[in-house]
């Protein structure tokens, strides 16, 4: 989960131009022309609700058009190169699911759904698998949670995202469960329905639980800011591992990547620090 800046894209002028392109008739030329009003309005529509799945409804476009802009989309003309440009726009974290890892481009509104927003630039994200396993989940109205935006929910600037880490009988056996780091903010009940559709099925679980067995067997090879030599006090070591999560923070661009939800839930989990210490001076 990543906060990005929108893109500096004129949709109107890719779209219009890649509409006028009669080189396109295997694809979008000249359905995409005659539907270029109602889809430019649309684009409208997704930037004044921020991208809010709740607010948007699918235009129903014609189904030969539909898979003309899935084309345009998958082999894009010189008018959508923008395509490519944020597929690589964030490769060091997945701002969906804030795996360590981007290696496709999510349709936040999924293009089977909402064709009109296929080569639009506001719903493209990069991302990394979490883009299929999420599939097409977008919104509970009985609830009224949806997915976050990238680009407009400002909630992902804070953490929000932790770990609880708890002693089965003692450690280093553990078991270890999703956190909320910000319980009252106003988007809670949106980012535990993005936790739960998109996060979650990304694997961060088990990704967590290897982490914490790398720990076990040598805790400086997964804190690097830990010191070869003894630590003195566990006051000294929480100043390592803030050092740590203010590192990853920074480099990662987000509070909420993986590496930061861990060594977060490794200040935050009772009992933790006093067992590191051992663990970390035994080694």
């Amino acid at each position: 989960m990543k906060k990005l800046p929108i893109p500096t894209v004129n949709d109107v002028h890719s779209t219009t131009e890649t509409a006028e392109n009669k080189r396109l008739k295997k694809t979008s030329y000249p359905l995409l022309a005659l539907s270029l009003p109602a889809i430019l309005n649309e684009y409208d529509t997704y930037q004044n609700n921020n991208g809010n799945a709740l607010n948007i409804t699918p235009l129903g476009i014609n189904r030969s058009l539909k898979i003309g802009l899935h084309k345009n989309y998958a082999s894009p003309p010189n008018s959508l190169l923008h395509i490519a440009k944020i597929r690589a726009s964030s490769p060091r974290v997945c701002p969906m699911c804030g795996s360590p890892k981007t290696t496709s481009l999510d349709h936040l509104l999924p293009k089977e759904d909402y064709p009109e927003f296929s080569i639009f630039s506001k719903n493209l994200v990069p991302a990394c698998d979490c883009n299929s396993k999420r599939g097409k989940a977008t919104k509970n109205q009985l609830t009224g949670a949806r997915v976050l935006h990238p680009y407009f929910d400002c909630c992902m600037l804070e953490r929000q995202l932790s770990c609880s880490i708890s002693p089965r009988l003692r450690f280093p056996q553990v078991d270890i469960a999703i956190a909320y780091a910000n319980p009252t903010d106003p988007l809670i009940t949106s980012i535990e329905f993005h936790y739960d559709k998109v996060v979650k099925p990304s694997g961060l679980i088990g990704w967590l639980e290897s982490q914490w067995s790398s720990l076990v067997d040598y805790p400086g090879g997964v804190i690097h800011t830990l010191p070869q030599e003894r630590i003195t006090t566990a006051d000294e070591l929480r100043g390592y591992l803030e050092d740590a999560l203010q590192r990853y923070d920074r480099s990662h661009g987000t509070p909420n990547n993986w590496y930061s939800i861990f060594v977060h839930g490794l200040l935050e989990s009772d009992g933790v620090l006093p067992w590191l210490l051992e663990a970390h001076n035994n080694t």
